[in-house]
């Protein structure tokens, strides 16, 4: 088993969603914030920092004017987990203190998050601690059914899925049926969710913590389809509890041996100048054709938009020997593996002027919609010095000008990068332009990709 190195996992840490919404919060906070005799920032200072870090629930629609009425709704701070959650986590972690009813942030917070040992130290608290107060059951968070929490469900499932083959996504059934040792108790007088919608909810928990990835696909073929996969943070955090415990659990130093989503996402925080190396190797390894499938299998779908970048500067350096599948590639059902073909003819040199725009013309709103996706930061607030940058391409021209929002919305983060240029492009016109985009997606309803 191979993990990345310490500098790499401790990038993935903060990149993680709880731990970077914790210290953006913790940030916030400077010079004081005052707080409630319950630790919390007071209302009005709570909507400012949902709306600034986007610590929206999922549930809620993306259009800015719905979005305005419940921040304006809210009465309580106690109401907002994807608030109280991370700001819980500062506490915990000590990124904030709290002297005389006002927060502020640690004094020596910038030097501590420059420490890789740190930041994993800071990482593992948190899994350890989302282990130990996941709740499958969420009509009972306070009084759980014997069998239905993080710690009676977790450790079999992350210890199948640890021990399971580089690159296994198992789906929930198969995790239920092979992971746990024995059922989860259920009687007639009880409600006790199904055992795999206990688990989604557990490990729904956990992803926040960057330790699993869950592909979640409700509409694919009718079916109601979660898989599972250990990302290398959660590799690192089981390995740690196997040694804790006493079990030996060594390590191949070399991200050679990683399956394709480890190797990108390692990929992905590593220095541009010790990438090429590693990419080498990884694919001496497989050959081009085993790369490409490889590499096909982990980039589909929403929120990969910086893995299927790296895997286009990975396939680049062998895209003259791909050509021909790159080319049938582009005609995948799924947008996002004929984006990531897109991406490396057009970076390859192999095409002429024609071809270039011809590509353009039909894949270049996908491509952009990736571009931005791979480069926005959680909050989006990263946008305008990208948009800004001598080599980013002309958004409005590509993306927004002549956009069809069926095609658009074909993607599976059109409304993602959508969302975020209304509220952080530069230029009024193109801000508005998005957002009058998202819109018509919504209206038309956009298709999942499978």
């Amino acid at each position: 088993m191979s993990l990345p190195p310490i500098e790499v996992l401790a990038r993935m840490a903060l990149d993680s969603p709880l731990l970077c919404d914790a210290l953006s919060l913790a940030r916030w906070s400077a010079p004081t914030t005052p707080v409630t005799s319950g630790g919390v920032p007071g209302i009005d200072d709570a909507r400012s920092a949902i709306s600034r870090f986007s610590l929206w629930p999922h549930d809620l629609p993306g259009h800015l004017d719905q979005r305005v009425i419940w921040l304006g709704a809210l009465h309580s701070v106690a109401d907002v987990a994807h608030f109280v959650v991370p700001w819980s986590a500062a506490l915990r972690l000590g990124l904030v203190r709290i002297d005389d009813s006002l927060a502020r942030p640690d004094p020596d917070l910038e030097r501590r998050v420059r420490d890789p040992e740190q930041v994993l130290e800071w990482w593992f608290h948190e899994f350890e601690h989302t282990i130990a107060h996941a709740r499958g059951d969420l009509s009972r968070p306070h009084d759980p059914a014997p069998g239905t929490t993080g710690p009676d469900l977790l450790p079999e499932v992350l210890r199948f899925l640890y021990e399971a083959p580089d690159g296994h996504r198992p789906d929930l059934d198969t995790l239920a049926l092979e992971a746990l040792s024995r059922p989860v108790p259920r009687s007639a007088s009880t409600d006790t969710p199904h055992t795999t919608d206990l688990l989604l909810h557990v490990l729904w928990q956990l992803s926040d913590t960057g330790a699993v990835a869950l592909d979640h696909r409700p509409e694919d073929e009718g079916e109601d389809r979660c898989t599972i996969e250990l990302t290398s943070l959660g590799r690192h955090g089981v390995r740690r509890l196997l040694l804790e415990v006493g079990i030996h659990a060594p390590l191949v130093d070399t991200l050679a041996e990683a399956c394709a989503s480890r190797f990108l996402d390692a990929l992905a925080v590593l220095p541009f100048e010790e990438r090429s190396p590693e990419a080498a190797q990884w694919l001496d390894r497989r050959g081009p054709d085993e790369a490409l499938r490889q590499i096909t299998e982990v980039v589909r779908g929403p929120g990969l938009a910086l893995r299927r970048w790296v895997a286009a500067q990975v396939l680049n350096t062998t895209s003259s020997e791909l050509e021909p599948r790159l080319r049938v590639l582009l005609t995948s059902p799924h947008s996002t593996e004929a984006c990531l073909a897109a991406m490396v003819l057009l970076s390859s040199g192999m095409l002429g002027q024609r071809g270039i725009d011809r590509l353009l013309a039909e894949y270049g709103p996908w491509v952009v919609i990736d571009m931005v996706a791979a480069a926005m930061s959680p909050d989006g607030s990263g946008l305008p010095s990208f948009l800004a940058a001598e080599d980013t391409p002309d958004v409005y021209r590509l993306l927004l000008a002549d956009a069809d929002p069926v095609v658009l919305g074909a993607h599976p983060d059109a409304l993602t990068v959508l969302d975020a240029l209304a509220h952080h492009h530069p230029v009024s016109e193109a801000a508005a332009r998005s957002g009058e985009l998202a819109d018509r997606i919504r209206a038309f309803g956009r298709p999942m990709e499978q």
